[in-house]
């Protein structure tokens, strides 16, 4: 059930990353982006919070350690969000003040959140690979962190985020990059696991390949591609990915020496857990259904004016 919320959770912050990139990338296709990202920025951070929370009850023996063990990078990542959510709030209202303007704040957005997302793949990638991080003595080093398995994950999973952003977006100047980028992204990632450990591949990576290639493949054909560019459909397809990598970090985590079990919690603290997370994943539900209805109205979602 935290897995699940986690992969929600990262579904909405990659999707945010992707429109983050192409705010930068491609500035004419703006209003394609921040029609999705204003009205979404809100719910992305609020399911983090509620899988933080849920995160504590599930693993309560967890928390200060590994605050202890990532405390630089989650000091870096909880400025950056407040950088994210600062600008962006101020964007959405300025127009022009003096030297600031809405494109100034957008992509200090833009940059912000991509810092993010790359401070959360060193994150993912010590919790899978166990590089950089020394359970003997709780401490984390960048410098051991910088492994050819490390860097592959990184650029694997950017590769990915580039490569399926003009499908979320629905971009078609770009369709060309999809399968290119994606193949890429994809080859590289299954090749960061088996850097990190040959018994991270198994069967069932078949599953979270196949669906990154499918999502890419559906692009290419006008017909297809109305199914895969509707936001509540890529959202929904992303969670099941990032869901089925559950493997990686279940039973065992960081290089395969944390049984998960060991930690996890029961008794009166897992009633707590199954309460919190069943009510509060109701209401967020809900927040997601409203937005589903949103989405449904045509294949791009929102469309904002933009000058």
């Amino acid at each position: 059930m935290n897995y699940a919320a986690f992969s929600m959770f990262a579904a909405l912050l990659i999707t945010e990353i992707m429109g983050a990139a192409v705010l930068l990338i491609a500035w004419p296709a703006r209003n394609k982006v921040l029609g999705y990202l204003i009205p979404i920025w809100e719910v992305t951070g609020t399911f983090g919070a509620f899988w933080v929370v849920t995160g504590d009850f599930a693993y309560p023996s967890l928390l200060v350690p590994v605050a202890s063990l990532f405390a630089p990078l989650l000091i870096v990542f909880l400025i950056l969000w407040v950088a994210r959510s600062a600008s962006i709030s101020f964007a959405e209202f300025i127009t022009k003040k003096r030297w600031l303007d809405e494109a100034k704040l957008y992509r200090a957005y833009a940059v912000s959140t991509d810092v993010v997302g790359l401070v959360v793949l060193v994150l993912l990638s010590s919790l899978v690979g166990g590089q950089g991080v020394d359970l003997a003595s709780a401490s984390f080093s960048l410098a051991s962190w910088a492994t050819a398995g490390s860097m592959a994950f990184i650029l694997g999973t950017l590769l990915l985020g580039v490569g399926l952003a003009p499908v979320f977006f629905d971009l078609p100047s770009l369709r060309g990059y999809v399968l290119p980028l994606a193949g890429a992204g994809v080859v590289l990632s299954v090749l960061s696991y088996w850097l990190m450990s040959s018994a991270l591949i198994t069967a069932w990576m078949a599953l979270p390949v196949l669906l990154t290639l499918a999502a890419g493949l559906l692009y290419l054909r006008p017909g297809t591609a109305r199914i895969v560019t509707n936001k509540a459909v890529f959202i929904a397809l992303l969670s099941v990915i990032i869901f089925s990598l559950q493997p990686l970090v279940y039973p065992n985590a960081i290089g395969l020496a944390l049984p998960v079990d060991a930690v996890t919690t029961g008794g009166a603290m897992a009633d707590a857990f199954f309460a919190v997370t069943i009510l509060g994943g109701s209401l967020l539900a809900v927040m997601l259904l409203l937005y589903v209805r949103v989405a449904a109205r045509g294949p791009s979602g929102l469309e904002i004016e933009q000058s």
